[in-house]
């Protein structure tokens, strides 16, 4: 029996100790579900167009995200070279839409005194792109996708963080998997 007791200790210690390492490497996890192309949108991937990024609706209770999105996606979206950003709607071939669905952070691991050491951050954001055809308002939509994306961070330990930092590493990992998730002229399927 004591053996067993020694066993499970060792075996929550390790498990802790896992979690406290991914609280400190500074990643998170990812998942995305996308609508099948078109034919005809795969043909249109084939030359560099300029894409608008709109201001995310936001379904939540944290009315910050929206703006930071935004900023991320279009820091992440200038590094490729398949797609300008542009700040002018009239100019862009593409047109960016989003819903920010979900957002929580929730208490990790507790200490001894039942006191949150990690904190986990969750957020779910639905992205559409549109391309315009030739008017101005004749805009069909083409992609369409679904993002989750959590990260942990430690409020307790060493190498502490704040939530305001944590979020930032959310949302540029968010950032980084949508646009991982879209518009990529030339991409074979």
């Amino acid at each position: 029996m004591k053996r067993l007791r020694v066993q499970l200790y060792l075996l929550l210690a390790m498990a802790l100790a896992l979690i406290q390492a991914c609280a400190t490497l500074r990643s998170g996890f990812a998942d995305t579900e996308s609508e099948p192309l078109t034919p005809e949108y795969r043909k249109f991937r084939g030359e560099r167009r300029l894409l608008y990024i709109q201001n995310f609706e936001n379904r939540t209770f944290s009315p910050q995200l929206t703006g930071r999105l935004k900023d991320k996606l279009q820091v992440a979206y200038s590094r490729l070279s398949s797609v300008g950003v542009t700040t002018d709607k009239k100019a862009a071939q593409l047109i960016m839409y989003g819903k920010i669905l979900f957002y929580a952070e929730e208490p990790g691991v507790y200490d001894r005194s039942a006191a949150p050491l990690t904190y986990n951050l969750s957020i779910v954001a639905s992205m559409r792109i549109r391309a315009r055809s030739q008017g101005e308002d004749d805009l069909q939509p083409y992609e369409q996708h679904t993002v989750r994306y959590s990260t942990t961070y430690s409020a307790g330990e060493p190498l502490f963080e704040s939530r305001y930092t944590a979020e930032e590493r959310l949302l540029d990992g968010l950032a980084d998997r949508m646009v991982n998730a879209t518009y990529e002229p030339g991409a074979k399927e």
